[in-house]
């Protein structure tokens, strides 16, 4: 997949079918559009671009958004449209200036970068300055440019309309199972290794401290959860810890992951982390035994699920 960085005039580029978002989490919602891209492209022998942004457009034009954690980080999405079967992607450079382009400038400027022969849009989506383009306008310079247009519908499991915001909000209620169900596949983080102050091993845990990747990156609810761990392309079973280990009256917020059958030392490796289930939420223990006696019964619950 070839990857552009800006959105500047490219006579060279060959005919293309485009679709254009955030799409945050590459979700089932997102998919339905994505993947109508790529087939179409693929009938046609066209280029499939998907176009998306970095920073989060939300980072930049609102002010209440700027905690908003998201759940991919621009390598991750990067990584999905390839699998998807994506030739190319745009990542267009997201910025006060570029938010202030009308839709019919940012129009203008994507054909003249992609040479757009059809434009595949979601159901709710709009562009340009203050989202003023909708899908009257964006078939109205279709006309005028020389491209189709193509909305795709809402992707529903269960009459519930996938969506970024629901994932989020299901994750923040540590449903992990939920956000798997909208996703397509379980939710993932990455990271390195980074030393802690050892007490997991020495309750007979030891666990793996993760410094994410992305700052931005959405940290589920506080609790312990089964998981899969990627080290060095192999997966394994572990259980991980999200919170501020109460028992000890440590206030900071630390991700520490237990894999078992494993004995490695991996300081400074990197991880991917792929949460499964909810076991329980944190709580202080009365003492470190009782702690360990209850680690003990949630590393049996995770080596089953």
């Amino acid at each position: 997949m070839i990857i552009y960085r800006h959105i500047n005039p490219n006579p060279d580029h060959p005919p293309s079918v485009v679709t254009v978002g955030s799409f945050d989490g590459v979700h089932l919602g997102h998919r339905a559009i994505l993947d109508r891209v790529v087939g179409q492209a693929n009938r046609e022998s066209l280029a499939s671009v998907a176009v998306t942004f970095n920073p989060h457009p939300r980072k930049v034009v609102g002010k209440s958004d700027q905690s908003l954690q998201l759940l991919s980080s621009l390598g991750e999405k990067l990584a999905r449209f390839r699998e998807l079967g994506f030739s190319h992607s745009l990542v267009i450079p997201f910025d006060r200036e570029f938010a202030a382009l009308s839709s019919i400038a940012f129009l203008e400027r994507l054909h003249a970068a992609l040479h757009i022969k059809h434009f595949v849009l979601g159901y709710d989506h709009h562009f340009g300055h203050n989202r003023e383009g909708g899908l009257s306008e964006l078939k109205e310079q279709g006309a005028r440019l020389g491209f189709s247009v193509e909305q795709v519908g809402p992707f529903e499991l269960g009459g519930t309309v996938s969506s970024s915001t629901l994932i989020r909000r299901a994750l923040e209620k540590g449903e992990v199972d939920q956000a798997a169900l909208f996703l397509g596949r379980p939710y993932e983080m990455r990271g390195h290794v980074v030393r802690g102050d050892g007490r997991g091993r020495q309750l007979g845990f030891p666990t793996a401290n993760i410094e994410l990747d992305d700052p931005d990156k959405l940290v589920p609810a506080r609790g312990v959860y089964a998981v899969d761990v990627c080290y060095d392309e192999q997966w394994y079973k572990g259980m991980m810890n999200i919170g501020v280990r109460p028992t000890f009256e440590f206030d900071s917020l630390t991700l520490e992951v237990n894999l078992f059958n494993f004995e490695a030392s991996i300081y400074n490796e990197k991880i991917v982390v792929r949460l499964k289930h909810f076991v329980r939420p944190e709580k202080k223990f009365a003492s470190v035994e009782a702690l360990r006696e209850q680690l003990e019964k949630d590393k049996t619950f995770c080596e089953n699920v």
